[in-house]
């Protein structure tokens, strides 16, 4: 009996080791389990974590570039509008001298018209030189001088004809340079607003939102570019007398004017100074630029208006500035 007791105590002692070395073996199990899962979700943290950094830093550059290229269209279109003024203002000094060709045709015809009567007026005199020959002969004498006069005036027409043709070439020139770099400018423009939107597109903005940056009018750290439009020429006929000159050129009087650089076109390379008409200025004057009291270039007066003028640069030795002295 003893016996039996002692097996079945020792079958219950067996069972109970088995078990519970079944339960630390499953315990065991899903510990390491559960650290091979804790060491995965943390590895998978990390490189998520890391992800995260990447696309932050990479949403940086590209607000930064839409930035750049917001302020570079900004700067364009005000390129854009200077350039159309100037573009208006040549085809209106080139519809000006259009104008004054078509008055110079008109009056050349006339001129013509009055040597035909004028011959016709002689022939006629001609058939009765044979009753009235010493009259006819002193009057022939005066038509030759009035004729001479005429002929003189018509070439002097022609001259200014010719001379008015070659202002309107120069302009037809500086024509197609305007409009040259307007094409340039605007192909620009159209690259910058392809390029903005692709960016636009990459970064996950809206293209609501790249046109609203597209259109963003200058702040007050971005100032626009006074332009400096000039009026109309005006050729002032030959009958009417011409303005007393500035003291500055009478006789007697050695003082000359001084004047400042204003506006400064590097690619056509001519330059807007502050003297006019109104300080005796006129086409052909040609004045030396000073840059703290040393001449750095020479130029001449194409253009004249009442308190401006437009100079080319003849002669540049340092690159000329605005704010420059002009003597």
């Amino acid at each position: 009996m003893r016996d039996k007791i002692r097996l079945i105590i020792i079958m219950g002692l067996a069972v109970m080791l088995a078990v519970s070395i079944f339960s630390g073996l499953q315990t065991y199990s899903s510990k390491k389990a559960m650290e091979l899962e804790r060491n995965g979700l943390r590895n998978e943290n990390q490189a998520l974590a890391s992800k995260v950094e990447e696309i932050a830093k990479e949403r940086r550059q590209l607000q930064e570039k839409v930035s750049a290229l917001s302020s570079d269209l900004d700067k364009a279109s005000q390129d854009k509008q200077d350039i159309q003024k100037r573009y208006e203002l040549i085809i209106k000094e080139r519809d000006d001298l259009v104008e004054k060709l078509k008055t110079l045709q008109k009056n050349n015809e006339k001129l013509r018209g009055d040597l035909n009567n004028l011959t016709r007026e002689k022939q006629r005199l001609g058939q009765s030189l044979e009753s009235n020959l010493a009259p006819l002969r002193d009057e022939n004498t005066q038509l030759k001088q009035q004729l001479g006069n005429l002929n003189s005036l018509k070439t002097k027409l022609e001259g200014e004809l010719g001379q008015l043709k070659e202002e309107k070439s120069d302009f037809q020139r500086r024509l197609n340079q305007i409009d040259a770099l307007l094409e340039q400018k605007l192909t620009r423009l159209r690259y910058l607003s392809i390029k903005d939107e692709l960016d636009a597109i990459r970064g996950g903005s809206s293209t609501a939102e790249t046109q609203s940056l597209a259109v963003q009018a200058p702040g007050p750290s971005q100032p626009e570019k006074e332009s400096i439009e000039l009026p109309p020429i005006v050729v002032r006929p030959q009958s009417q007398p011409q303005p007393e000159k500035p003291i500055w050129q009478k006789k007697g009087s050695a003082a000359k004017p001084t004047g400042t650089v204003l506006e400064l076109n590097k690619e056509n390379k001519f330059v807007i100074i502050d003297l006019g008409q109104d300080v005796g200025t006129k086409l052909g004057d040609t004045f030396k630029v000073y840059k703290q009291g040393n001449p750095i270039a020479n130029i001449e007066v194409i253009q004249v208006r009442q308190s401006i003028s437009a100079c080319d640069i003849k002669e540049e030795i340092i690159p000329i500035e605005a704010g420059d002295i002009v003597r």
